[in-house]
């Protein structure tokens, strides 16, 4: 295995070695200094300390004149030439810093913009609130601004002191060509290995299953990322599980990200601005995840213009509505997201009752999303927002039955059952950035973050007689489960030149996990305050994580390029404290213009852990924190990759990575709605994991057409001692898996998309044997047959695949609204693919495996309106 990924690197690097063995050395600005010494008999004089052992880029200088050659031998270096007779002194240029802010024309910041020294070809990307720093030699400079999707602009500045600008970018779709070429948030021109970054229009495809665009979904499509159940908004990552992910909501933590079992996720991709997605190579900014980071950044909302839609979809409808409160200085951004699956329901009750009015029947279920954001600039250099979210689900069930002379005609049975479930999300963050000089811009954010789930069951079972309650059985069981997060992020981000950018800064959170609040309460007979039953007990665990980090983005040369850092944790609970130093290194190789070589290395430190009775991630499940009795889990990550521009428009990437992971837990409670809360740490299992494989992308992009092409090839494995002695596969495991997507612009303005999914099938585990149990004598009652368990997850169930499609079509109204129906199919050939399994015994004596598929094609379609 690990020698067919070895071969696969090697034949991918030699690939852009061979491709440039004839390239001949270029010399270098000292040598053609010689040249034009001899071409126009003249001297230079400069400072020895001057380095002029560089690379000279520039056209051949014979046949040119003397200012023309020293225009073009000086062009992209750092120095400045002054013609004195037969003299030409050289010195260094004095530097000065451009600073600000890019935008869209709306005002809208920009996240990883492109800002770039046309001559000199030095650039930089936008941080996350659109801010960017470049330092620049003194004299006349061109600069380039971009952003994919938008129209590309250029700023002619003479520099001769510091300055600031603010750059508005015009929507464009028609460049997109170029500006991916020019791009430097592509993995050509970036540090980290495993990063994926997606914008909003990257996010709202053609497809959208169940008439909703899902931020989940679109990451379960990526290479090293495993789906895990079908329809369940899982992220298994790079062998991880679902509880190692890191979502941030502008800065806040969210816990509980699925509505509907994970048909949906939380994320409204309506107000979302950009996606930063991490699976390697993670920066040291971040922490307290083991497999992935997924940082989520909302639009501030439009300071110039008043602008919104609205969706009407299958199951939801979604809202969307930003504008200036004060223009050009304070905005506001609300979206909101309702299902109304509870309303279709409703009709199909009210008849269904109607017809059996003995058995009344009600259900209901509804989740929404609310988003707002409140953005103000006190001036260029100051801005503050407060940013809000509000998720919950709700899912009621109520039965009742009356049920006439079971016994003889006075009798009466009243059977009620009520049984309530809801969870979700609770967060704000106020936050203010601020440039503190040309060079340094520092961001503030006090975060408050709540995650709660309520489930409350009563059963009530009354005996009458001509009227008259003769017995009385009444059942109670509320469980009660949330966990508080209350603190700050503090950031800084330094860029002493254009060759190195510093940040550093803190976070801290206060967490009170409330794992379970349970309420037992059983009575039954003619009185209900006798035969009463009554227990409750409740669980209260507070923590403190507290974060130092520091990185530096270093440029060497040409060719060089690494992002150095350290990340500090301290958790304290209760009378124990951990510290956890984690080294971060990425380093990256400019082979070419058009090919890049990478390597890193991650330390990842967790301090949490959720306790689950099944893998389906439902809110019965809680999180507890590491006690002395638990310890922090941890991982060590190593990944490398090839990154290569080919011609034609397309682009190629392979990455390899080796995880391993310590501390690990898993539960082992049995298997009951809500795991028990009352001496957890005796019904978990500590283990460990590992991890590796490589994976491959392979892209195409033109104005109308873009094709991708995603396979990945990985192992992970599980081992828990107290469950095997040896190494096992992990539940999913899957050894293939391979996404393919098409899009493409029709006649007119139809958008239609098209994407095939495979991968080899999920684990379980099944019995290897059925013992009888021997018969004794003189003991009658025999012992109940046995299964025989030899290993964990020893059983591959059948590969998944489907297919999906989707159209769009957009259509601007009268009134120069954009009107767009979207139509997708889910699964387009019905493939039942396997969701769960069951072995039987035969009559015969043989055994036989049986799997089930749940879901079938499942079409769907939504109206959207943009005003």
């Amino acid at each position: 295995m690990k020698r067919t990924i070895i071969m696969l690197f090697i034949a991918c690097i030699c690939f852009p070695v061979q491709g440039q063995a004839q390239v001949k050395p270029l010399s270098t600005v000292k040598e053609q200094m010689e040249l034009v010494h001899k071409l126009h008999q003249i001297n230079f004089i400069y400072d020895s300390s001057l380095n002029l052992d560089i690379p000279y880029h520039g056209k051949p200088l014979q046949g040119f004149g003397l200012e023309q050659s020293l225009q073009e031998l000086f062009r992209k270096t750092e120095l400045k030439w002054e013609v004195r007779g037969k003299y030409i002194l050289l010195h260094k240029m004095k530097k000065y810093t451009v600073s600000g802010y890019v935008c869209q024309e709306n005002g809208e910041p920009l996240i990883n913009a492109t800002v770039k020294d046309e001559a000199l070809g030095i650039g930089t990307l936008s941080n996350n609130y659109g801010f960017f720093s470049i330092t620049l030699p003194e004299g006349k400079r061109v600069l380039s601004f971009s952003f994919i999707g938008f129209g590309q602009k250029k700023e002619n500045i003479v520099l001769d002191k510091n300055i600031t600008l603010k750059v508005y970018l015009k929507e464009d779709y028609s460049l997109d060509e170029v500006l991916v070429i020019g791009d430097l948030n592509s993995p050509i021109h970036t540090t980290q290995t495993g990063k994926v970054s997606l914008t909003a229009r990257e996010l709202q495809t053609e497809y959208s299953l169940l008439s909703s665009p899902d931020v989940i979904k679109t990451l379960q499509n990526l290479p090293g990322v495993a789906s895990g159940t079908e329809l369940v908004s899982g992220l298994y990552v790079h062998g991880g599980n679902h509880d190692e992910n890191l979502f941030l909501l502008d800065g806040t933590p969210l816990y509980q990200i699925n509505h509907l079992g994970g048909l949906f996720s939380a994320f409204n991709t309506d107000i979302i601005k950009n996606i930063e997605f991490y699976k390697s190579g993670f920066p040291a900014r971040y922490g307290g995840r083991l497999s992935s980071v997924i940082d989520v950044r909302t639009n501030d909302g439009d300071m110039k213009e008043y602008h919104g839609s609205f969706t009407l979809g299958l199951l939801d409808g979604r809202i969307q509505f930003e504008g200036p409160i004060v223009k050009n200085r304070t905005s506001f951004n609300i979206a909101m997201r309702r299902s109304w699956l509870d309303a279709f329901s409703a009709p199909v009750f009210f008849f269904r009752n109607k017809s059996k009015k003995d058995d009344q029947f009600t259900g209901r279920y509804a989740f929404h999303d609310i988003n707002a954001k409140i953005t103000h600039a006190f001036s260029d250099r100051s801005k503050a927002y407060i940013s809000f979210y509000s998720g919950n689900d709700m899912l009621k069930v109520d039965n009742k039955q009356d049920m006439h002379g079971y016994n003889n005609s006075s009798d009466e049975e009243q059977y009620q059952a009520k049984f309530n479930l809801q969870w979700g999300n609770l967060t704000t963050a106020i936050n203010w950035s601020y440039q503190l000089t040309p060079r340094l811009f520092a961001n503030f954010t006090g975060v408050y973050a709540r995650n709660r789930s309520l489930y409350d069951y009563k059963e009530e079972d009354k005996y009458l007689n001509s009227g008259q309650v003769t017995e009385v059985t009444h059942i109670e069981r509320r469980n009660h489960s949330a966990i508080d997060d209350i603190g700050y992020r503090m950031e800084f981000d330094y860029k002493p030149g254009a060759h190195q950018h510093i940040r550093m800064g803190s976070n801290y959170l206060y967490h009170t996990f409330r794992p379970q609040s349970q309420v037992v309460k059983d009575f039954s007979g003619n009185d209900a305050q006798k035969d009463t039953i009554q227990h409750s007990s409740s669980f209260y665990y507070r923590g403190h994580e507290f974060t130092v980090y520091a990185e530096d983005d270093m440029t060497f040369g040409k060719k060089w390029r690494a992002n150095i850092g350290i990340h500090y944790t301290l958790f304290k609970i209760s009378d124990k404290t951990y510290h956890s130093v984690e080294p971060r290194a990425a380093v990256r190789y400019q082979w070419n213009d058009h090919t890049a070589l990478k390597l890193s290395y991650t330390e990842m430190s967790q301090f949490m852990h959720l306790l689950s009775s099944t893998y389906l991630n439902l809110p019965t499940d809680y999180w507890v924190p590491t006690t002395k009795d638990i310890r922090p889990m941890r991982s060590r990550q190593y990944a490398a990759g090839v990154y290569m521009r080919l011609p034609h428009n397309m682009h190629l990437s392979v990455e390899g990575f080796y995880k391993t992971m310590n501390h690990t837990i898993e539960y082992d409670g049995g298997n009951r709605l809500a795991p028990s809360a009352e001496n957890w740490e005796m019904t978990v299992k500590e283990g460990k994991g590992k991890a590796y494989g490589a994976e491959f992308e392979l892209s195409y992009r033109t104005a109308k057409t873009s094709v991708d092409f995603a396979y990945t090839l990985s192992w992970s494995k599980r081992k828990f001692s107290e469950i095997y002695q040896g190494w096992y596969d992990d539940k999913f495991d899957n050894r293939h898996k391979l996404n393919i997507a098409v899009r493409h612009k029709l006649i007119g303005r139809i958008e239609a998309y098209a994407a095939w999914t495979f991968h080899s099938g999920n684990k379980m585990t099944i019995p290897s044997q059925y013992v009888n149990a021997p018969e004794i004598p003189g003991i009658k009652e025999k012992e109940p047959a046995q299964w025989i368990y030899e290993k964990p997850n020893n059983v591959t169930l059948p590969s998944y695949h489907r297919l999906d499609v989707g159209v769009n079509f957009r259509k601007t109204t009268k009134r120069g609204y954009e009107r767009i129906w979207n139509i997708s199919i889910y699964n387009a050939y019905c493939r039942m693919n396997a969701l769960y399994a069951k072995v039987e015994k035969l009559p015969d004596g043989r055994f036989r495996g049986k799997a089930t598929g749940v879901f079938p094609i499942i079409p769907s379609f939504s109206y959207t309106l943009k005003f």
